[in-house]
């Protein structure tokens, strides 16, 4: 029961985080929409932080379990690069931008734990472009380089700040690293 009222409280939490930011969300409303009282959610948790904690958390999780799946399977580690970040993105887009710029600008320590996770999950760059480079679909460059560099560009520039201060969604500064990245170490056969 209590895990069920904990991911209900998530679920909701999610929706209105997403609708308004975190700054805009009060934990009254949340009771409200919820049809309990603020004591309630106490019983839950210590205070929105940590909620907004757990909505990150949910997300992460599932990027996991997404990135663990598809880069344990036998394919063409091109295509699995392509089917981890399309994964990834829709993960991603489950969260608002307006949500993730209020985490990373008022919640500082909280988005240093999004940061840490990202580096860490991004390590399957590495371990698919030495898969790519084995079955000679991928340049040889130097691996762990190229990871860093992907990984670094990804944590610097997949970023509510970077995207509002372009004007550009997180979404295509994704897709645009991703491409330029897959392209630059692709061999290209000839027909």
């Amino acid at each position: 029961m209590e895990d069920a009222a904990r991911a209900r409280i998530i679920h909701a939490a999610a929706e209105l985080f997403n609708a308004k930011g975190y700054r805009s969300v009060t934990l009254s409303e949340l009771a409200a929409r919820l049809g309990m009282s603020k004591k309630t959610l106490y019983q839950f948790f210590s205070g929105k932080e940590e909620i907004a904690a757990a909505v990150l958390e949910r997300a992460m999780n599932a990027i996991a379990g997404k990135v663990a799946e598809i880069t344990s399977r036998e394919d063409d580690p091109v295509r699995l690069f392509e089917e981890t970040f399309r994964g990834i993105k829709q993960e991603i887009s489950s969260l608002s931008p307006l949500f993730l710029e209020d985490v990373q600008k008022h919640l500082p320590e909280l988005w240093g734990k999004v940061e840490s996770f990202r580096a860490r999950q991004l390590s399957f760059i590495e371990h698919l472009l030495q898969r790519a480079q084995q079955a000679g679909i991928a340049r040889e460059v130097p691996v762990r380089l190229v990871a860093v560099l992907m990984t670094e560009s990804i944590q610097h520039f997949v970023r509510p700040d970077f995207a509002a201060r372009h004007g550009v969604a997180m979404a295509d500064i994704a897709d645009t690293l991703f491409t330029l990245f897959i392209e630059s170490i692709r061999i290209r056969r000839e027909p």
